[in-house]
């Protein structure tokens, strides 16, 4: 949808296949209400491909769709996204950036959360967000739990894996999450600013082997 405008509520995207934006490829104004995308499949944004444009989720679910490349729910390339009120969980990339979010835009999430989802290839980085060096996120009373980078070779982060871009954790948490190496939780050459927000029980460490350890996470 190039420059166009669309509202999608109460439907399901399901069992689609692109090369990218399995479910959504998206180039304009969406709005989304209600919605699941589940099962989809694509080269890069197993659910969702977002090029350009304003993008607003509210109460959608991306779930159980893969990509071969990177997003394994959604990829960001320009534009805003936001999600409020919804689920990015157990997507998978059998590439090597992002399991559930691949995001290099301005990007909010709001009471949403991440989980359970896998950057599965060699060397993968971010398995619940990869946070693109333009890319500014900020999570608010969201939650990035249970995901995972569990290739092989210097898998990290299986929580956020941050090479420059900027992030914000309002209220949020980056808890349980898992890699082959060093840092399971956090991977970051930029500092995080933080709010009332933690980073716990993620292994192999929470932080450590990071390049710059975010503020108030130990271990």
């Amino acid at each position: 949808m190039g420059g166009a405008m669309a509202y999608i509520t109460r439907s399901e995207f399901t069992f689609n296949n692109a090369g990218e934006g399995g479910g959504l490829q998206s180039d304009g104004t969406v709005t989304t209400d209600s919605v699941q995308f589940t099962h989809n499949n694509a080269g890069v944004g197993g659910a969702i491909g977002h090029e350009d444009g304003t993008a607003v989720f509210r109460n959608t679910t991306l779930k159980n769709n893969t990509s071969s490349l990177d997003g394994g729910g959604i990829d960001t390339e320009s534009g805003t996204v936001q999600f409020i009120n919804s689920k990015i969980i157990d997507n998978t990339t059998t590439g090597a950036q992002g399991g559930g979010i691949w995001n290099a835009v301005p990007m909010t999430l709001i009471k949403t959360e991440v989980s359970g989802n896998v950057a599965g290839g060699s060397n993968g980085q971010g398995g619940g967000i990869y946070n693109n060096p333009a890319g500014t996120l900020v999570l608010r009373d969201s939650s990035v739990d249970r995901n995972s980078a569990n290739g092989s070779g210097t898998s990290q982060a299986g929580g956020i894996y941050n090479p420059g871009g900027t992030v914000t954790l309002d209220r949020s948490e980056v808890n349980n999450n898992a890699s082959t190496v060093a840092p399971g939780g956090v991977w970051t050459d930029t500092q995080f600013t933080v709010n009332r927000s933690e980073i716990q029980r993620n292994i192999p460490t929470n932080c450590a082997g990071s390049p710059v350890i975010v503020t108030s996470c130990v271990g």
